[in-house]
């Protein structure tokens, strides 16, 4: 997708914090009025761990309307999403299948995972460490800044509601309930030991992609991506894997299963009464009741035709993990009921 000027001008722009901020500023500035006179409605977080059908719940719902969603396109400014659309914004990019290998297909338009550059640019020092992702409470100027960047991409794409998909917003969730009271905080899940199979997968397979192309591993840092990779970050939720346990076995990736949907359980009572744990594998087995429900429950049409799961996988676990993990899903199935059944 990139040519070697293209990578230079990501380097220069995604790699210094201060650049980003920079642009932040510019673009707030230039947008000063703009920004005041535009309201934030009923946003849509969609946040949790990679491998659950965040990406394409995020494409079914921007595809119904009326939602504005960051997209490759606002790279390598994307703090300064009106302001690259002019400069760079009418670029053609082919729709090509992701490196995740899954069959989903992507262009310089499809909503992506860009706002984490905004945390990391901001916060990065807060919560990025080298042995993973930290839960933090940002800063109230920080969250003020945020929300004017939600305002900078709806009127960049002219969106009634901003959408995102970020997973590393599962550390700063008090902090977006209290910004946006009306959000909501949608947190796919899929049976534990086929996530975590699917992780492990994704892991070997992101490692391979990294050796091949360097400049791939960066990007994906630039990003904020640490799910799986030659990068790779845990978050570091309570019972999380150490740093020296095995990520090339899947007893990782099932205790960090865990340990993130345990922290997510017990969120307290601003983020609770916002949060909507969504059984992926239930929405799919049954996608024209739960589709429907999940439609109205966040009142936007999802077209539920098109959500598919994949066929189960098998591996070697260790059967006390195994069993801790499958008393966290039984609880995130009973929340996932009271909310949609």
């Amino acid at each position: 997708m990139y040519s070697g000027a293209d990578k230079l001008l990501h380097r220069i722009a995604l790699g210094s914090p201060a650049l980003l901020e920079a642009t932040f500023d510019i673009e707030r500035a230039t947008h000063r009025r703009r920004i005041a006179e535009t309201s934030i409605r009923q946003p849509v977080f969609i946040a949790g761990l990679a491998r659950a059908g965040t990406s394409i719940l995020t494409r079914l719902l921007h595809q119904g309307g009326g939602f504005a969603a960051p997209s490759y396109r606002d790279l390598p400014f994307p703090l300064a999403p009106n302001g690259w659309a002019k400069l760079g914004g009418k670029r053609h990019v082919e729709a090509s299948e992701r490196g995740h290998g899954d069959g989903l297909t992507h262009d310089l338009d499809s909503p992506e995972a860009i706002e984490e550059v905004f945390w990391r640019a901001l916060e990065g020092n807060r919560y990025l460490r080298r042995d993973g992702l930290a839960p933090m409470e940002p800063r109230a100027e920080t969250l003020a800044n945020f929300r004017d960047y939600v305002r900078l991409v709806l009127l960049r794409n002219g969106g009634a509601r901003y959408l995102s998909k970020n997973n590393n917003n599962i550390l700063r969730l008090e902090g977006l309930a209290i910004s946006f009271p009306d959000a909501f905080l949608i947190h796919p899940f899929r049976d534990p030991l086929q996530q975590a199979l699917s992780l492990l997968s994704q892991h070997r397979r992101a490692i391979a992609l990294a050796e091949e192309d360097p400049f791939r591993r960066r990007f994906m840092t630039w990003l904020g991506h640490h799910e799986f990779g030659a990068d790779q970050r845990p978050f570091l939720f309570d019972g999380a894997p150490g740093r020296d346990e095995d990520a090339t076995r899947v007893d990782y990736w099932l205790r960090l299963w865990d340990s993130v949907h345990r922290a997510l359980l017990s969120a307290p009572p601003r983020v609770r009464e916002r949060q909507f744990f969504l059984d992926y594998d239930a929405l799919c087995t049954a996608p024209r009741t739960y589709g429907s429900r999940l439609a109205a429950t966040i009142e936007a049409p999802i077209d539920s035709a098109a959500l598919r799961t994949s066929a189960p996988r098998h591996g070697e676990v260790d059967p006390g993990l195994l069993a801790r993990a499958a008393e966290t899903h039984a609880r995130l199935q009973a929340r996932f009921r009271s909310r949609f059944d």
